[in-house]
């Protein structure tokens, strides 16, 4: 016990000195209020400094220490079971001194990378799911001078922004902390040679880009210019053990100090880019399994009753869950049953689409989810089924996709085609328990309420999977756990991903497959090279509108195609409110965020929209596409590479299965304007003037 003050002198010195010396050491400075060090704990303290100041990785000495979550903002800890249970570490002879060349990584440098990630996710659930990139640059003098993130998919990079805020001075020898490798949608090297020119001195990466076009690309690139670079990932996840029938386990401890502290890193910057992982791993978007229930597992009364299982902190949590991911999946028989919202509760930001799978389209019209006003709703079911339920549907702004002999594992495969990346499934146990033996889910998040509803019929999470053995049952690993008020939320991953390393060491063996060559069944047809562009962060993600390249029509600053595109709706519009839409979208930062607000206002005021707008779009495009792909700009050389791919003739397809009028559509029937467009301006600006044939106007 402290003691602070004392009643008088004589009782503080009729205290024997032996049991004055046992007890506390009161420090002289006592009346001047310092704290009272305990001896024992002042030695301890000194000892652990001193530990510190020697950074040192002996194996022979492993120091399992606990990390506070304050230590690290980017993710939980590593255990010590990594190394004991499945040699996370090859041998004890890899953990060499951090003074070794092999390992050049110092507790500064994993710090910064800390919190370069942490900067990274400054944007999660304000935007859709993208790579997420973050920025710390440190002067030759170590002293932070920028700290920046990456806003959107398509906006200009974190390191460009940290580059341009320090200035040339502070960048000569300077040290620049990237959560994960450049990937800049600008085009060729740029990015690449923005840092070479700014005279930076080392840069030091959580993990390499996942993306195949994209991986090692930058890393190699800055080598070659003299840049020392060094990588997290490529130092400690070839020793990762992610055997088949291991499980990556983490705890509240590490292993040896340094190094586990350096996985840990390593882990943190996987999970904030969990997404990308998974999208390239998968060829599928993480799928989020997420459900409430009771203590004895029921997800419902025996009547279907389940507001609320969860407290209201869990249920905000859930709404933020929303907020991260591109869209919310759902079974006709929760449509039926609890007329959901789905919404985030946000009246901005990121707004995801509601899916309703719906095998028999026996969906009621009045419904909730039909309010396209709010959020945008996509239904999914088979073809043919219930024409007069789909056309009502349509009607409303509900886009209809039918499939032909629907499967849970077709939907996935269209939720990749349309660019998603993390898919929340908030659907009920019928139709969980398909998802689950399908390997369609790769992760459960579960809140646990302490309560107790009994029912031997009442619904619990996941149906009927056939197991019969307690032996055959699906093993959650990487598993944590968080108490939210009075309930648990617990999170780990299912076979299908078993952990983020598994996850991780597959997504950096594929390979890029971007093209794809169309054999003419017409012997005196060449064939053809179709190359598919839709997202920012793809290969050919310089050619979509969403690529916030900056423009200058008219004398007016555009950040994006979009932008411009999406503002032009409203021009010409003897309005003050129409000038005001033109202006909110023009302030956007992302082009996302102008095609969100410029649909919205499309939709909730028609009247506003100019009445010739059906047969001015191409132009207004063609206008726009023609600014940002001038000759001899980044675009322009991106676009000319397209000419004769593979030496054959290539054609470009903005490949969005959601928009049959500028992309390929869903039945690839589509009218691929942007496609043709493009295609139009790369052969009219082609320094060896091949001939196009354009194509007429609808």
């Amino acid at each position: 016990m402290l003691l602070r003050n004392f009643t008088s002198s004589s009782s503080s010195s009729s205290c024997s000195s032996k049991h004055f010396q046992q007890t506390f050491l009161l420090n002289v400075k006592e009346r001047a209020g310092r704290q009272v060090v305990f001896s024992e704990g002042k030695k301890k303290i000194k000892q652990q400094q001193r530990r510190r100041r020697r950074v040192s990785l002996s194996a022979n000495v492993p120091r399992k220490t606990a990390f506070s979550s304050s230590d690290d903002p980017s993710g939980p800890s590593v255990s010590s079971s990594l190394s004991e249970k499945i040699g996370i570490i090859k041998s004890k002879s890899s953990m060499k001194s951090s003074r070794d060349e092999t390992f050049p990584f110092q507790r500064r440098d994993l710090v910064m990378l800390r919190r370069a990630n942490l900067l990274s996710t400054s944007t999660h659930g304000v935007v859709a799911p993208f790579p997420f990139s973050g920025c710390v640059l440190v002067s030759a003098k170590n002293a932070v001078v920028a700290e920046t993130f990456q806003y959107a998919s398509g906006t200009e990079p974190a390191e460009l922004q940290a580059i341009d805020l320090a200035g040339e001075e502070k960048c000569k020898g300077a040290t620049l902390y990237l959560n994960m490798e450049p990937g800049c949608s600008l085009g060729g090297d740029y990015l690449v040679n923005a840092i070479v020119a700014s005279k930076v001195k080392r840069v030091v990466i959580g993990m390499k880009n996942p993306l195949p076009h994209l991986r090692d690309k930058a890393i190699q690139a800055m080598i070659e210019a003299g840049v020392q670079v060094d990588c997290l990932s490529a130092f400690l996840l070839d020793s990762v053990n992610c055997e088949e029938d291991e499980e990556v386990d983490t705890g509240v401890e590490t292993i040896d100090d340094l190094r586990g502290d350096a996985l840990r890193t390593l882990k943190g910057c996987f999970d904030a880019n969990e997404n990308i992982l998974h999208h390239v791993a998968k060829n599928r978007p993480l799928s989020v399994l997420k459900y409430a229930m009771t203590f004895d597992g029921k997800t419902a009364s025996v009547s279907g009753h389940s507001a609320w299982i969860s407290g209201t902190q869990s249920r905000k949590l859930v709404y933020l869950q929303r907020c991260l991911c591109d869209c919310v999946v759902v079974g006709g028989e929760t449509v039926r049953a609890d007329n959901p919202n789905l919404t985030t509760r946000k009246t901005e930001g990121h707004v995801p689409t509601r899916v309703v799978i719906s095998r028999n389209m026996n969906l009621p019209l009045d419904y909730n989810l039909w309010d396209t006003k709010v959020a945008p709703s996509l239904v999914i079911t088979e073809e043919g089924k219930n024409r007069s339920v789909q056309a009502k549907l349509r009607k409303k702004g509900v886009e209809v996709v039918e499939f032909k002999d629907l499967s849970l594992s077709k939907v996935a495969d269209h939720l990749y085609d349309r660019g998603y990346m993390r898919v929340l499934w908030e659907c009920g146990g019928t139709l969980a328990a398909p998802a689950v033996q399908e390997g369609i889910i790769n992760k459960v998040m579960a809140f646990v309420a302490p309560k107790i509803i009994g029912g031997s019929a009442a619904p619990s999470p996941v149906g009927e999977l056939g197991l019969e053995k307690m032996t055959d049952a699906l093993d959650v690993t990487d598993v944590t756990y968080e108490q939210v008020d009075k309930d648990v939320l617990a999170v780990g991953f299912l076979p299908s991903s078993k952990s983020i390393f598994h996850v991780a060491k597959e997504a950096y063996k594929k390979e890029k497959t971007n093209r794809s060559v169309i054999s003419s069944t017409d012997s005196e047809e060449e064939d053809l090279v179709q190359i598919k562009f839709y997202k920012a962060w793809n290969e050919y993600g310089l050619l979509s509108n969403f690529s916030c390249i900056p423009l200058t029509i008219d004398g007016k600053e555009w950040r994006s195609v979009e932008h411009y595109y999406q503002a032009m709706k409203f021009s010409g519009v003897t309005s003050v409110e129409a000038s005001y839409i033109m202006d909110d979208i023009a302030s956007q930062q992302s082009a996302e965020e102008a095609a969100r607000i410029g649909r919205r206002y499309q939709s909730l005021q028609p009247n506003l929209l100019r009445q010739d707008w059906g047969q001015v779009k191409i132009d207004v495009m063609r206008k726009a596409l023609q600014v940002k792909f001038c000759v001899g700009s980044s675009a322009w050389h991106l676009l000319q590479s397209t000419c004769r791919a593979e030496d054959l003739p290539c054609q470009l397809i903005e490949y969005s299965p959601r928009d049959s009028f500028w992309g390929y559509g869903f039945d690839g029937k589509g009218e691929n304007w942007l496609g043709y467009l493009l295609m139009e301006i790369r052969d009219t600006t082609n320094l060896r003037n091949e001939n196009f044939e354009e194509r007429g106007d609808p």
